[in-house]
């Protein structure tokens, strides 16, 4: 009988991870979208799957329509350098030289610090009322105060897109897979920005602060 339970409760935190997941890739679909999605994305996963507070399909929407104005610049920000980048760097990978070289190395760090503020952004902004400027601000020296952190969480990214330009099907399961392994070490980061509170008091028993 508890094995049974455990395993109930395994394949009800999977439909959860994967339920999280689909509504982002959704979510997603109009590109200029992806920062509010992502953001959203985080905030149900991190709330209603590991801290099981509230439903997923509300807290996600509540999110995305919260937040959807204010990431709007910002992904269309990312997604224009994304795109230049695109570009560029494989034209510099074909075309090798001495001068490209270099260049090439300066764009995939540039590449790097895009990908590591939007790693950060969205889970900052799901937590913290921040300006854009702020936000970007915090961002940059969270990935760098935990760059190996940093590193590892874009290596799982790289592996994940990776697997789905190899197996398509994996569009549908690896997003909510990606935001439920982001949210263990971010959570960890989250909690290191935010004030500490008495115990007892009514702020610590906010979901944010259950273990």
């Amino acid at each position: 009988m508890r094995e049974e339970g455990k395993f109930s409760r395994f394949m009800n935190r999977l439909a959860d991870i994967l339920y999280v997941g689909l509504l982002w890739l959704l979510a997603s679909l109009p590109l200029v979208t992806a920062g509010a999605a992502a953001t959203a994305g985080y905030y149900a996963m991190a709330k209603c799957v590991r801290h099981r507070t509230g439903y997923i399909g509300r807290e996600f929407w509540h999110s995305f329509k919260g937040n959807f104005l204010q990431m709007l610049p910002l992904s269309l920000l990312f997604l224009g350098a994304a795109a230049v980048l695109a570009v560029d760097l494989p034209y510099l990978w074909v075309n090798d030289s001495k001068k490209n070289s270099a260049l090439f190395m300066l764009l995939l760090f540039v590449a790097f610090l895009l990908l590591g503020l939007a790693l950060y952004a969205c889970p900052l902004l799901s937590r913290f009322e921040k300006k854009n400027l702020e936000l970007l601000k915090t961002a940059a020296v969270v990935m760098f105060k935990f760059l190996p952190v940093t590193v590892g969480l874009l290596l799982f990214l790289a592996l994940c897109v990776a697997a789905v330009y190899l197996m398509p099907w994996a569009v549908f399961v690896l997003p909510g897979l990606y935001l439920y392994v982001l949210s263990y070490p971010m959570e960890w980061i989250l909690r290191k920005l935010m004030p500490k509170v008495e115990a007892d008091s009514e702020e610590a028993q906010k979901w944010y602060y259950k273990d």
